[in-house]
């Protein structure tokens, strides 16, 4: 039964440290690119490893060294809307200003710390600024949140 145990746990061992990422700590090495596309790293005492890139090139890799791969999933091309809101707290009326007009239309949604809906609108395209109407909110935290694509803020506006 020992025996059994003591090859399970030695088993267990060697598979444990056959998971670990091989590393190295090096003295010496480098890293080099040319303009034929040839890309050539390496570190002292390693074994050279050729590989083919993302680009057309071949790389030469000397001993432990991963090939940075870069994939672009989405690209999100939309710009920030810079906005400002004030007074806050407040306590007749909010403001929202627009550094720039807008490029296209804004969702505007208001709710309490409750998730309680006050106010759905939306701002049309080349707006500069709004006001909002506070006085027939009662006194406490709100979230105003304003969305433009996929961009969106949320910010925290306390009425008095």
């Amino acid at each position: 039964m020992k025996r059994y145990i003591f090859i399970l746990v030695t088993s267990l061992f060697v598979l444990n440290a056959s998971l670990q990422a091989q590393q190295v700590i090096a003295s010496a090495g480098g890293y080099n690119t040319s303009a034929v596309n040839l890309t050539l790293s390496w570190t002292l005492g390693e074994t050279i490893i050729p590989s083919y890139g993302p680009t057309a090139g071949l790389i030469l890799t000397h001993g432990f060294q991963s090939v940075l791969r870069t994939v672009i999933v989405e690209e999100n091309i939309e710009t920030p809307v810079k906005v400002t809101v004030f007074p806050n707290p407040a306590s007749e009326y909010l403001n929202i200003s627009f550094a720039e007009p807008l490029d296209a239309e804004v969702n505007l949604v208001l709710f309490d710390s409750e998730g309680k809906l006050f106010k759905n609108q939306v701002i049309e395209a080349a707006t500069s600024e709004i006001q909002l109407n506070f006085q027939e909110l009662p006194s406490g935290i709100y979230f105003l949140k304003l969305t433009k694509g996929k961009l969106s803020n949320v910010y925290k506006v306390v009425k008095l």
